[in-house]
């Protein structure tokens, strides 16, 4: 509906100009024409460019002894001369009369009109007697053409201004109201993202409690091997609701628009070390070898922001602790390139642990976090291996 509105409005506007423009080149052009022809009738315009064409023909019809009637010898000279319009009467009657129509702009109609162009004739001696003379070679067509071009000009000028101003202030609405959807989308996300991290926040509290009780519950009951089954199978899935709750705080802040503020500039051994150290520890605690042969520090200094990089190299982590082969290593890497820093993760997947269903929203956190430090989180999966790349732009 709306899509049909601004199809008829911009018709109707296209329509509006085209008719403004009509109007302003018919009123210049009348105005121009009528003025331009009160102007010749009322000067000596026509008579001081006329008056040297007609001293010429003078001479030339004295020179060659030509009658008023020798219509071939007056069309030879007005044809040398490019005269437009010419017209010869003798006694109240014309004998002569030579219009190149063709040649002519309507407008200066009033050039060759017989009835008025009387006033305009000059005496000139014929060998048959005298005859009075009009010659118009165009002198005044320049004028006229200048009026009418004036007009065109001008006309598709207001055409072309109003319809750049109704379009432009059509694409001001568009702008106002395209800036005013991304307001309320900004503000919608922003209101999912604190909603979420309070969800997250929210459900710490209870799952806190609930750890407390099921060691309360543990202690109270240290020789019932079935109580204490079932209680570690509860301490289990409120650990996997603990890391939902994590991973839904940390989609929060991946999927934010806020600005982020990066550390200064440092070498990677000391921005990303840290993190990969405590990584390594905490795998090899979860029983897991892992194999750092591959990591080796350059003089690279690349940008990060420390908050981000921990929940980033902790999703790894858990990832790993759920889904790796205990029995398969764990290969840590770096390399480097001309421009990038890249940390170069894998680990086989345990075939068991595989046919668990995954939210993948952990991957996802990785990728958001990366790309909110300008960088790039690549996955690959070759057979049963999987490949995490981290790569950071360098700012040497």
């Amino acid at each position: 509906m709306k899509s049909d509105f601004k199809a008829v409005k911009a018709v109707q506007i296209i329509f509006g100009a085209i008719i403004l423009s009509c109007c302003i080149f018919w009123g210049i052009y009348g105005i121009g024409i009528n003025g331009l022809n009160l102007f010749f009738n009322n000067s000596k315009y026509i008579y001081d460019h006329e008056f040297p064409y007609v001293q010429e023909f003078q001479q030339y019809v004295s020179k060659n002894n030509i009658a008023a009637s020798d219509i071939s010898e007056c069309d030879e000279w007005m044809d040398y001369h490019c005269v437009l319009f010419c017209s010869i009467e003798k006694d109240g009657e014309a004998v002569y009369s030579k219009l190149n129509v063709d040649k002519f702009i309507v407008s200066a109609k009033n050039m060759y009109d017989s009835r008025k162009i009387a006033k305009y004739q000059l005496p000139v001696n014929f060998a048959d007697g005298e005859a009075n003379v009009y010659i118009y070679a165009g002198y005044t067509e320049k004028y006229y053409l200048g009026v009418i071009i004036l007009g065109f000009v001008l006309s598709i000028l207001s055409g072309a201004y109003v319809i750049y101003r109704c379009v432009n202030n059509i694409i001001k609405d568009y702008k106002v109201n395209i800036g005013k959807a991304h307001e309320q989308e900004r503000k919608a996300r922003d209101e999912k993202d604190q909603l979420m991290r309070n969800m997250a926040h929210d459900l710490r509290t209870p799952l806190t409690g609930l750890m407390t009780y099921i060691d309360i519950l543990k202690l109270q009951n240290k020789s019932n091997e079935s109580i204490n089954k079932n209680l570690d199978i509860l301490t289990s899935k409120v650990n996997e609701l603990r890391d939902l709750s994590n991973l839904l705080l940390d989609f929060s802040i991946a999927s934010s628009d806020e600005n982020i503020h990066l550390d200064e500039p440092s070498f990677v051994e000391y921005a990303i070390g840290d993190y990969l150290s405590e990584m390594h520890t905490i795998i090899s605690r979860n029983g897991f070898c892992v194999n750092i042969d591959g990591i080796y520090w350059e003089k690279v200094k690349v940008a990060v922001n420390g908050s981000l990089l921990s929940r980033i190299f902790s999703n790894l982590t858990n990832n790993i602790c759920k889904y790796a082969d205990i029995d398969e290593q764990v290969v840590m890497e770096t390399v480097y390139s001309k421009n990038i820093f890249e940390i170069c993760i894998s680990n086989t997947v345990c075939k068991e642990k595989s046919l668990l269903e995954s939210t993948g929203l952990g991957l996802k956190n990785v990728e958001l976090l990366m790309r909110r430090m300008h960088g790039r989180a690549i996955y690959e999966t070759k057979e049963n291996s999987f490949y995490v790349k981290l790569r950071f732009p360098n700012t040497n």
